[in-house]
């Protein structure tokens, strides 16, 4: 009874995507298969998976299938698809598929998004803010290695400086709190400014594993400070 039931399981397939939604911001793509929501396989129709979907307080972790991977993402509110059911037989992966592999409740995730520069090696970004950024944004921008901002930055603390030492505290508390409350964006603003793309957005526990799911998309992508093997160039 069990192997029959798992036979003719259905999900959710992706079939279009809105502009300017929660799907197109999440990096979602077409043909992607919507699979559980917080480890509970998802066995309903969209219409009312995006009424849940718009009850949700805080993010919850969607579970989705694409191109032979599993992943997960955030999600808070409707995702602005729609959908049509497809039957797992169709794909021999989703036959036996069981959340729990892929999805921990007890686990702390953490959003990461992939930007990529043709030729270059690609940026792995934790979207969690740091600490750091509020405290010491000069030495934020070093570990991020933000060249052209902390040289503004420097500039700008010793102009501060040579005016007033209050006038200095006073910018250096107002750019903590900006930089502080800013950072996400401004990594993506230093990014798009030396052509890096983002290409993917996933959340997974840390940083390797992170790095594992992208080379599982892309088994030709690398990382500043790579957890993973060299990729093997062809000849």
């Amino acid at each position: 009874m069990t192997e029959e039931i798992e036979t003719t399981r259905e999900f959710l397939q992706i079939k279009s995507i809105r502009t300017s939604s929660n799907a197109f911001v999440m990096k979602l793509q077409e043909g992607d298969l919507i699979l559980a929501l917080d480890g509970l396989i998802i066995n309903k129709g969209y219409d009312d998976l995006s009424k849940e979907l718009n009850k949700i307080k805080d993010k919850k972790i969607l579970t989705l299938y694409r191109d032979g991977v599993f992943f997960n993402t955030f999600v808070n509110g409707s995702l602005g698809v729609i959908c049509e059911h497809i039957n797992s037989n169709t794909i021999p992966e989703l036959e036996k598929f069981n959340p729990d592999n892929y999805f921990n409740q007890d686990d702390l995730y953490f959003q990461y998004e992939v930007f990529k520069n043709p030729g270059k090696t690609a940026i792995l970004l934790n979207t969690f803010p740091t600490i750091l950024a509020s405290l010491a944004p000069p030495l934020w921008m070093l570990q991020s290695r933000l060249w052209t901002f902390f040289c503004i930055s420097l500039v700008f603390y010793f102009f501060l400086l040579m005016i007033s030492p209050w006038l200095f505290f006073i910018g250096w508390i107002l750019k903590s709190w900006y930089v502080g409350n800013c950072q996400i964006d401004i990594l993506r603003l230093f990014y798009r400014m030396h052509n890096y793309r983002l290409s993917l957005s996933f959340c997974a526990r840390t940083e390797k594993e992170a790095q594992e799911i992208a080379r599982q998309f892309d088994d030709k992508v690398d990382f500043y400070y790579s957890y993973l093997e060299p990729v093997i160039l062809e000849d």
